[in-house]
């Protein structure tokens, strides 16, 4: 009986408990209903916001890019740089000059018994071996040196120094070289398109011509019309014997040339050249005493003239294997001498010259002019010089050629040649 009403005390205490616990169980999963829904909200929230963010973060990115992209548009672009791997095997070789050699063997028959004039005979003999040097000195300048070695003796033909692009259009050259008189007055002879210089040049300049010591200035004049002009001015001793003082020069030469070229089809060019030149002159006349030319009076004037033209002609598309030139110039002497005297001489050559094929030219020269002596205005010395030139390559050249020379107080003499030229080296047939 105790233990059955000691029953019904728990049922009573348990049947009023549990609706306030189930209550309280109610209302506590209510407010976690509540939370996780607040909680997802503010997540949803966050995650909006970010999103936002990174949108516009990548909308930013993407406006740098862009102005990036634009910038390296408009500026320049960079070049390249390439890496370039040195040696030091060979670094001694760069501070010597390219040199190059050549031989000039010449062979003659002189038609008219007994086959000798004076001193010349017929024969062979080596007329020069040139050894020509060509080296750059730095960027702005460069030095030619030639030294000839003839059977004789050796002798300096030419050494200077030029230096270029410090003026534009401007090049200056000091030394010593052959002169800008005319055209081919300034080429080697073994670069000539015959055997020997005209005639003209060797009775009025002397066997060698122009060659003297001083100073040179090339300009080529700015472009206002459809032609090219260049101007040459030349300042040297006045060393010529034949022009000025010789050895006992003592006031400078001057000489101005002017050239003007002309292309008149894209396949033919014509060029005109006027020259001017004047110095002193202190050796009297060989017709007089030897007693008036120890006392040398004071400086004599001499003065020279000359004209050149070139018409060329040479197809594009077929250099190699034809072409056309005629080449003229014209000389003038007026040299004052002692006791009123005055010397007077008129020289000129003409040639033309055709390419038949890659290796072979044909031409042929006339020269004439008056010696360079007094009384000579009723003398002449003229010369016919037909010629062949066969090229075995760039290296190798043989030429044969004819030469008939005429004029008053000598007979006429009949003269024949093979040449043999030959260049080793960088710079082949230079012609200076």
């Amino acid at each position: 009986m105790r233990y059955a009403s000691t029953s019904w005390i728990v049922l009573i205490f348990l049947l009023s408990v549990f609706p306030v616990m189930a209550q309280n169980n109610i209302a506590a999963t209510t407010k976690a209903d509540s939370t996780i829904r607040d909680l997802k909200k503010e997540i949803s929230t966050l995650e909006n916001r970010l999103q936002k963010l990174e949108e516009k973060q990548s909308e930013s990115e993407l406006q740098n890019i862009l102005n990036e992209a634009q910038n390296a548009a408009a500026a320049k672009p960079r070049e390249k740089k390439t890496k370039v791997f040195r040696g030091g095997q060979r670094a001694l070789q760069a501070i010597n000059p390219e040199m190059s050699v050549t031989g000039d063997f010449l062979s003659h028959y002189i038609a008219e018994a007994p086959h000798y004039i004076g001193d010349e005979n017929s024969g062979s003999n080596f007329r020069v071996l040139g050894l020509h040097f060509r080296s750059d000195l730095d960027p702005f300048s460069y030095t030619k040196i030639a030294v000839e070695l003839h059977p004789e003796g050796a002798e300096l033909g030419e050494a200077y120094a030029v230096w270029t692009g410090q003026i534009p259009g401007v090049s200056l050259m000091v030394g010593k070289f052959r002169q800008q008189f005319g055209i081919l007055n300034r080429w080697h002879a073994h670069s000539l398109d015959q055997i020997f210089f005209p005639l003209a040049i060797q009775a009025l300049f002397g066997p060698e011509g122009l060659n003297q010591t001083g100073f040179s200035m090339e300009w080529t004049i700015p472009k206002f019309l459809p032609t090219t002009e260049r101007l040459t001015v030349q300042v040297t001793n006045g060393q010529n014997g034949n022009l000025f003082s010789g050895s006992l020069y003592s006031r400078p030469a001057l000489l101005a040339h002017v050239s003007n070229y002309y292309d008149m089809t894209r396949n033919a060019y014509v060029e005109l050249g006027l020259t001017g030149m004047i110095g002193e002159n202190r050796v009297s006349d060989p017709l007089m005493s030897v007693v008036e030319n120890s006392a040398l009076t004071d400086g004599h004037s001499t003065m020279v003239g000359g004209l050149d033209l070139t018409l060329f002609w040479e197809p594009l598309n077929r250099a190699h294997y034809n072409n056309f030139l005629w080449r003229s110039e014209l000389y003038y002497v007026k040299k004052d001498l002692p006791q009123q005297l005055q010397l007077t001489a008129l020289g000129g050559y003409s040639y033309i010259q055709k390419k038949m094929s890659e290796r072979w030219d044909v031409g042929v020269r006339g020269d004439w002019t008056q010696p360079f002596a007094l009384e000579n205005s009723s003398q002449y010395i003229y010369q016919i010089v037909p010629y062949i030139t066969w090229w075995q390559s760039h290296w190798m050249r043989l030429r044969f050629e004819y030469q008939y020379r005429n004029g008053t107080d000598m007979n006429a003499e009949n003269r024949f040649w093979l040449q043999s030229t030959w260049a080793a080296g960088p710079h082949k047939h230079e012609r200076y």
